[in-house]
């Protein structure tokens, strides 16, 4: 099974084909915005019973029975949520998730597609890459410089303990 992790404001969300469709694994995204699972597990279950099916999904841990949705319906839960009624602390985490969603759909709407801005493009990447390579490169070389300086001083040692 084909899972694609999605970088989402802090956390990990995923995405899995299913039948050729993708389903997002609903506890991570729930639990990341602060809810309480079991009580969203039961809305989805009755709410969205034709879009929601529990799939194995692999995860470290082993394989794991989880309850998914079709991405298709991941904004219509969303809009169940009224901020209002959720813990004030995670207030501005289910604002931030609903907007994100009301513009992804806008901006397919209006323009035909959608850019996500958290993904780097080839050359960002492969700048990062040289970037780290550098940076790797430059501490490589001050513990090499280290590490001689080490070996003079040690022997300078060694010789005054042997005096002693």
């Amino acid at each position: 099974m084909q899972t694609i992790t999605v970088p989402f404001h802090g956390n990990a969300l995923y995405v899995v084909n299913y039948n050729g469709e993708p389903y997002t694994p609903m506890k991570p995204i729930v639990e990341g915005m602060g809810m309480d699972w079991k009580s969203q597990r039961t809305k989805i279950k009755q709410r969205f019973a034709k879009g929601g099916v529990e799939i194995t999904i692999p995860t470290s841990g082993g394989p794991q029975k989880m309850l998914c949705l079709a991405l298709r319906k991941l904004n219509g839960w969303l809009q169940t949520i009224s901020p209002n009624k959720v813990k004030p602390e995670i207030r501005d985490k289910v604002v931030q998730y609903q907007e994100e969603c009301d513009d992804v759909l806008y901006e397919y709407w209006t323009k035909g597609q959608v850019t996500n801005p958290r993904k780097r493009s080839v050359m960002q990447e492969l700048n990062a890459a040289c970037a780290e390579l550098k940076t790797d490169k430059a501490v490589a070389s001050m513990f090499g410089t280290g590490l001689n300086e080490w070996k003079g001083i040690k022997a300078a040692h060694a010789k005054k303990i042997k005096v002693y």
